[in-house]
């Protein structure tokens, strides 16, 4: 039996409704997946030009801008401490050395004059003249904080002189020539105590010294006369040049007499002279000017029982 065109439609109908469905089903399960994909795209970030506006490269690009410029705000700052820092740090060191307590040893040398002047002589002898002569070393101090100092040195002083020489009581005739080429190696220590001037810069020392030493060279004797300019001359030898100052000797065979015998000596080796002696210093003084915290410069001067010595003496502070 044909059907007809009604039971045709409705068929159709019934066929279409479930097809229908499944399509309005599969619409509905891919509309989110097709407004997904209809959300317009984001832009590509451009590796040249460093753009990317995606909400995840703008969220891991934010901490990496803000690192760095954490970093390069400390990094300046830093310099700038560091700038301080180190400013503080040389400062500190000039003051350190500013206030630093001057050294407490001392090593130097020095060049003095010593003078034998004719009125000391003159009082065991007739005209004098006055003897000076040069006196060296090095020295060794010890200085406290307070200022006080202890010295300690080595060095030589000359006694070297050549002229007439007339023991008082004596008669003119009696004058000799006397050539001499002493000289004394000693040690030298000296005590001194200070009173500043300037504070760090000048001060006044005071103290006592004291001189212990060996005799070095020699003297000899030789009879004198008149040598008509008002002074005196050395005998060449018996009766030779001057008869009457030139005089013979009492042991005529040797052509002289002895260095401890009365009478005429020509060219005589004065032998009394101790091999060793002692020279107190009293008062030793001296003007210490200190130019830097390292350098001591001295202006001294002493009087030592028949002497006086002046001069100068230079010294270098060391750290110990």
């Amino acid at each position: 039996m044909r059907p007809s065109a009604i039971t045709v439609c409705v068929a159709v109908l019934l066929a279409a409704t479930p097809a229908l469905a499944r399509d309005r089903s599969k619409h509905h399960k891919e509309a989110p997946k097709q407004v997904e994909e209809q959300k317009p795209a984001e832009p590509a970030a451009d590796a040249d030009s460093g753009w990317d506006q995606s909400a995840e490269s703008i969220a891991k690009k934010k901490p990496a801008q803000d690192t760095a410029s954490d970093t390069d705000q400390p990094t300046a700052a830093d310099d700038n401490v560091a700038a301080i820092d180190a400013a503080s740090e040389s400062t500190s060191k000039d003051e350190e050395v500013a206030t630093k307590e001057p050294p407490t040893w001392w090593f130097g040398a020095y060049l003095h004059g010593v003078w034998v002047p004719s009125f000391m002589l003159g009082l065991f002898l007739e005209g004098p003249p006055t003897i000076g002569n040069p006196a060296f070393g090095v020295t060794a101090t010890h200085r406290s904080k307070e200022g006080f100092s202890l010295v300690l040195g080595l060095g030589y002083a000359g006694y070297g002189f050549e002229g007439p020489m007339h023991e008082k009581g004596k008669p003119d005739v009696d004058t000799e020539w006397v050539k001499s080429t002493l000289g004394l190696v000693h040690v030298t220590g000296a005590l001194l105590w200070s009173s500043e001037i300037v504070a760090d810069k000048l001060s006044f020392e005071y103290g006592i010294g004291l001189d212990f030493g060996i005799i070095t060279g020699s003297m000899t004797r030789t009879e004198a006369y008149p040598n008509g300019r008002g002074g005196y001359a050395p005998c060449v030898g018996p009766l030779n040049p001057n008869a009457q100052y030139c005089e013979l000797p009492q042991n005529v065979a040797a052509g002289t007499d002895a260095y401890d015998q009365q009478g005429a000596q020509y060219h005589v080796l004065e032998k009394r002279i101790p091999p060793v002696i002692v020279l107190p210093m009293l008062p030793l003084l001296t003007l210490r000017y200190t130019p830097v915290r390292n350098l001591a410069v001295k202006l001294e001067g002493a009087y030592g029982i028949f002497q006086f010595m002046f001069g100068l003496s230079a010294a270098y502070g060391v750290d110990i």
